[in-house]
C-alpha cells in the first residue's frame, strides 16, 4: 500500500516536472478547459446534484444499470479486440444475464452471481497494440484527453456497439451524462479545494489512463525513482 502511494506521487511529481513535454498544448487546453467548467458550473453540476437528491435511488440503480449493460457491450468489443479471451466470455455472459433476467439491463444480476468486468474502450485497445498516447489534450465537452484516446473517444460512440436501435440516442446520450456526473461529484470537492485543479485533473487523469492500460499492474522503472 506504501509503495502505491510513493509511487503515485513521483509519477505526479514527475507529470509535473516534464508538463511541457506532457502538455505542450497547456494554454489552449487551459482555455477549453475553463470553457468546459463554466459550463459544468451553470448546467451539469447543478443539474446532477438535482438528479441525485430528487429521483429515488432505486430509479438511479436502475438508470445507471441498465447504462452499465450498454457499457460492457463496447467493452465485450474492446476485450475482443485487445485477445482476451477469458475476460470477453465473462463479459458476454454478464451481458446475457443481465439482459435476459435482469430485465434488459435494469437489474444487475450478473454481479450478485460472481460476473464481474472491467471497463475497456478503445483508447486502450489501440495502446495494447502499441499505438503512443501522444499529447494531453482537454477536449471541449468530453473533458480530459490525450490524442490516442481522443481518437478512441470517437471511434466509441460512433461504434455499432453503441447504437441503442430505436431507444432515442439522443435521451440516452443526456441521462448517461448526467449518471456519470453524479458518479464524479466527490471528485469535483477535491477539484475545488485544489491549488491548481487544471494540474490536479490532468495528473490524475494520465495515471488513472496508466493504471486501466496495465489493468492495475502498471510496470515500475528505475526512471520512476
Amino acid at each position: 500500500m506504501i509503495k502505491r502511494v510513493l509511487i503515485s506521487l513521483l509519477l505526479a511529481f514527475n507529470l509535473s516536472v516534464n508538463a511541457e513535454e506532457v502538455d505542450p498544448f497547456e494554454e489552449t487546453n487551459r482555455s477549453i478547459y475553463e470553457f468546459n467548467e463554466s459550463l459544468d458550473s451553470n448546467v451539469l453540476e447543478p443539474v446532477s446534484r438535482a438528479y441525485k437528491n430528487n429521483i429515488p435511488e432505486a430509479a438511479q440503480k436502475g438508470i445507471g444499470n441498465f447504462l452499465g449493460n450498454l457499457a460492457d457491450v463496447s467493452t465485450l468489443a474492446n476485450q475482443i479486440l485487445q485477445f482476451k479471451p477469458i475476460e470477453s466470455a465473462e463479459t458476454l455472459a454478464r451481458i446475457l444475464v443481465n439482459t435476459t433476467i435482469g430485465l434488459g439491463g435494469l437489474f444487475d444480476v450478473a454481479s450478485d452471481m460472481g460476473l464481474i468486468t472491467e471497463d475497456e474502450d478503445f483508447g486502450q485497445t489501440m495502446a495494447v497494440w502499441g499505438v503512443e498516447q501522444g499529447p494531453y489534450v482537454v477536449l471541449p465537452l468530453l473533458g480530459p484527453s490525450t490524442v490516442r484516446d481522443g481518437i478512441g473517444t470517437y471511434v466509441d460512440l460512433t461504434s455499432p456497439a453503441n447504437m441503442v436501435g430505436e431507444i432515442d440516442e439522443v435521451g440516452v446520450s443526456v441521462i448517461n451524462v448526467v449518471d456519470k456526473r453524479v458518479d464524479l461529484l466527490p471528485i469535483t470537492d477535491i477539484l475545488d479545494q485544489s491549488d491548481d485543479p487544471y494540474i490536479t485533473m490532468r495528473s490524475s487523469y494520465l495515471q488513472k489512463r496508466n493504471n486501466d492500460i496495465y489493468d492495475g499492474n502498471v510496470p515500475v522503472t528505475d526512471d520512476d525513482f
